[in-house]
């Protein structure tokens, strides 16, 4: 008997299909190593060991991918702790570096160097000589800022080549208050972009408190200074304005931090310094992620141990990267005040 023909349709649909099974296969692609993740973990406390940071490689559908080798490494991806680092001294064999926990009122061992025939040969790098003696420099916001820098006893605005050291002469200063004898420091607000800069009127311990416009060369007074001697200025990351004041005579607080109101000029105590000649410079440094940051994956598993962070600070993530994955990145965690 002949099969009808709507069971010769259903015959060719049926065989139709099993074509269409055999010639595509299991669709289901099979797992591939395609990105990092952190495990959850808590923050900790200032150079004390954080708890153990663990990196996984994961698949496509975010599966741990057990089989995966290769190595991580970490950095920051948020750092908002800072360090300062103060200079002192412009005589020999009285000079100090040394670096400063603000936040803890904590002076580290670990740069501290006072008096010696050693001094200030720490891990540093001569870029070139400026041909003039430049007070205060801070960098422009902006991807292509340049590195400004004035004079204690001058007018002149200057602009400093980073990779020579040499100095370009922008022009003359005009300030809003009238006359003025020099500028003992810059800092650029991080937040705003704005420049700060410590005038001085007179030859005296007096200073204002002053922005600077760089490319119209003014100088735009903000308000007297509450302390005198001020000698640099630096931000924090957090946009908090840090000064120093130096040793001459006549200072109230020599060599000590405070912070300054950017809108009053009102400053206020928050550590003495170490004490060296006078002549003092600060800058804020980026806190620092230390112990092994490269280790290799077990298990599809990076395992870090010993990892401390140097300045307490509120916010930080970590970034994992490794060749041919997508970079991870860490939840929000803090880092308090060591104990």
């Amino acid at each position: 008997m002949r099969p009808s023909s709507s069971q010769s349709c259903a015959t060719l649909v049926a065989l139709a299909a099993l074509v269409v099974v055999a010639a595509c296969g299991d669709s289901t692609a099979p797992p591939v190593a395609t990105s990092l993740a952190f495990r959850a973990f808590a923050g900790g406390a200032t150079r004390s060991d954080l708890p153990a940071v663990v990196v996984e490689i994961r698949d496509q559908a975010g599966v741990l991918m057990t089989g995966a080798s290769g190595s991580v490494t970490l950095s920051f991806a948020a750092n908002p702790g800072r360090l300062i680092f103060h200079a002192s001294g412009i005589s020999t064999n009285d000079r100090i570096i040394e670096l400063v926990d603000i936040a803890s009122g904590l002076v580290l061992p670990t740069l501290q160097n006072n008096e010696g025939l050693t001094e200030m040969t720490g891990a540093r790098t001569t870029r070139g000589h400026t041909g003039v003696q430049l007070k205060g420099l801070t960098v422009e916001a902006g991807a292509n800022g340049r590195l400004l820098g004035g004079r204690q006893a001058g007018s002149a605005l200057y602009s400093v080549n980073r990779v020579t050291g040499d100095t370009t002469n922008l022009g003359t200063l005009v300030y809003s208050a009238g006359a003025f004898v020099g500028v003992n420091g810059f800092a650029t607000d991080p937040g705003t972009g704005t420049i700060y800069a410590v005038v001085r009127v007179a030859s005296g311990t007096v200073r204002h408190l002053a922005t600077l416009n760089p490319t119209a060369l003014t100088l735009t007074e903000v308000a007297l200074l509450t302390d005198n001697g001020v000698s640099d200025l630096t931000f924090l990351a957090d946009g908090t304005l840090i000064a120093v004041t130096g040793t001459g005579s006549g200072v109230t607080n020599p060599e000590t931090l405070l912070t300054v109101n950017k809108a009053t000029g009102v400053m206020a105590v928050v550590m003495a310094l170490g004490n060296g000649a006078d002549g003092e410079a600060i800058a804020a440094v980026p806190s620092r992620l230390t112990g092994t940051l490269t280790a290799a994956t077990v298990g599809g598993v990076a395992t870090f141990n010993g990892l401390q962070i140097t300045a307490p600070g509120t916010a930080y993530t970590l970034r994992a990267t490794a060749a041919g994955l997508t970079n991870g990145t860490s939840a929000v965690f803090n880092v308090a005040i060591a104990p």
